[in-house]
């Protein structure tokens, strides 16, 4: 065996991160879309602040259908609670495109959750397939003045498949 073969086992550097990453939770996949493949991986980092920022890092086995885009979405848990008191809004947000490398490599760096005293909100962490006309609309949503996510019917209107998810506890 060659160096090179020792850096094919962990193309992205998941098993070598450190120690403030942790994988999540078993996260919940689309089984069908993962049929035959090596089940997708995920892990997360969280900075200290009463206003944390949470990067991801994954690799998945997926290929992305054309006219197709794989998009990172996040939602405030509502099952957890701010240093308020307050729960998570389950609001959705488009977070970013998400390119895998060829090796199923993926990331986002250095999202903001919120507000200060969002501390303690879980973030439930999906990537879907929409539509290239769809994903072209989520920037402008986000910038249109006083948007604040999309409702669960708002979301359940947007023709998307969902890929996997996974939650990351900012707590």
């Amino acid at each position: 065996m060659n160096n090179s073969d020792t850096a094919d086992d962990d193309p992205c550097d998941l098993n070598r991160l450190g120690d403030s990453w942790n994988q999540p939770p078993p996260s919940r996949y689309n089984e069908s879309l993962f049929a035959n493949r090596q089940r997708p991986k995920t892990y997360s980092t969280v900075t200290p602040d009463s206003n944390p920022e949470v990067s991801v890092k994954g690799q998945l086995s997926l290929d992305v259908p054309a006219g197709q885009v794989l998009y990172l979405i996040r939602r405030p848990d509502p099952k957890t609670k701010d240093s308020f008191g307050h729960p998570g809004n389950n609001r959705y947000y488009p977070a970013t495109p998400v390119t895998p490398t060829s090796a199923g490599c993926w990331e986002d760096d250095n999202r903001p959750v919120g507000y200060p005293g969002v501390k303690g909100i879980g973030q439930i962490y999906m990537l879907v397939l929409v539509g290239r006309d769809q994903a072209a609309k989520f920037p402008a949503d986000r910038a249109a003045k006083g948007w604040d996510g999309y409702s669960q019917d708002q979301w359940r209107a947007i023709n998307s498949i969902d890929v996997m998810s996974f939650n990351v506890s900012t707590a």
